[in-house]
């Protein structure tokens, strides 16, 4: 299986506790692990709004994981953009919405063929795309 991690299992990876069952889950499926573009400039954006004491260290953790994931991070590609206006149009139609940058990495999972691995699942059930919670 392969799985595209959502920003919200990627920024618990930066705190001091970071859930053991996350960690464990990690290294599980360590082979079939992906990020999107839009998480990292989520994180970056993140970094930028974060205390000026806090960005050193945010600045550290976030190029070390861009590092670890840049064979297997996904980027906006024209196909996935389609694939993207397919999936806001399919929503449309169903009076049901998804945040941008949700949407997109929905989308990406979409076109990839990934699982959408999350905290909170019910952000990508309009999208009816697979999503697993590690955490649960």
């Amino acid at each position: 299986m392969s799985v595209l991690l959502d920003t919200d299992l990627l920024s618990l990876l930066e705190r001091k506790h970071v859930p053991a069952k996350l960690v464990a889950w990690l290294e599980e499926n360590d082979d079939g692990l992906f990020v999107s573009v839009v998480s990292f400039a989520e994180l970056q954006y993140g970094l930028n709004q974060a205390p000026a004491t806090h960005r050193p260290g945010l600045a550290t953790w976030l190029d070390e994981t861009r590092r670890k994931f840049a064979p297997a991070t996904e980027s906006l590609t024209e196909p996935v953009l389609v694939r993207w206006k397919e999936l806001l149009g399919a929503l449309k139609a169903t009076n049901r919405t998804m945040t941008c940058e949700d949407s997109l990495i929905a989308a990406t999972a979409l076109f990839h063929g990934h699982t959408v691995a999350i905290h909170n699942k019910r952000h990508f059930e309009p999208a009816g795309v697979p999503v697993i919670d590690p955490l649960a």
